[in-house]
């Protein structure tokens, strides 16, 4: 993979992390509804067909990491949170791609399991920090329930351009 493909890649991503926080500010209305809560993941979408639609990209975990950082930079606050859970998303998938086939039914199962645990991981880490007081049981239904209902409908409209874009990027195709 050349070098233009490489920044063209890492381009997208930062695009999709900006489309996360502007879908977020433009739709707050009916994305944060109380007392549901329903967060975009177009990155982690990004990440995950970048590992089976550009396997040639071998910096995906150190872009995933930077990307964290920035992502923690522009939306929580708190350094390190995305920083480490976004290459976290990457190793995980990269193991259970070695295990399916590439098709939309299986990539469509893998980033709802993706998102829920990197969703899981965030409500524990806030938790922890005391950046939350919402119980697991309130989180469960108003948050995660909502959250990957949201995905998976951008996941069936985004999937297909984003797999050629990648795909014809990451020279897979």
């Amino acid at each position: 993979m050349r070098m233009r493909e490489k920044v063209t890649l890492c381009g997208l991503l930062s695009l999709l992390m900006l489309l996360d926080g502007s879908i977020s500010y433009l739709f707050a209305g009916t994305l944060h509804q109380f007392p549901n809560t329903m967060i975009t993941r177009l990155t982690v979408l990004g990440l995950l067909l970048m590992v089976f639609f550009a396997p040639d990209f071998n910096h995906l975990v150190i872009t995933a990491l930077v990307l964290g950082l920035l992502y923690d930079s522009f939306y929580t606050g708190v350094l390190g949170v995305y920083m480490f859970l976004f290459p976290l998303v990457v190793y995980f998938t990269r193991w259970m791609a070695k295990f399916f086939a590439s098709t939309p039914l299986i990539i469509g199962a893998i980033y709802l399991i993706d998102l829920t645990v990197l969703e899981s991981a965030v409500y524990a880490m806030n938790t922890f920090m005391g950046q939350t007081t919402l119980s697991l049981n309130d989180f469960i239904p108003n948050v995660l329930g909502p959250t990957l209902a949201l995905n998976l409908v951008l996941f069936i409209i985004l999937y297909l351009p984003l797999r050629q874009l990648i795909a014809k990027l990451g020279s897979v195709y």
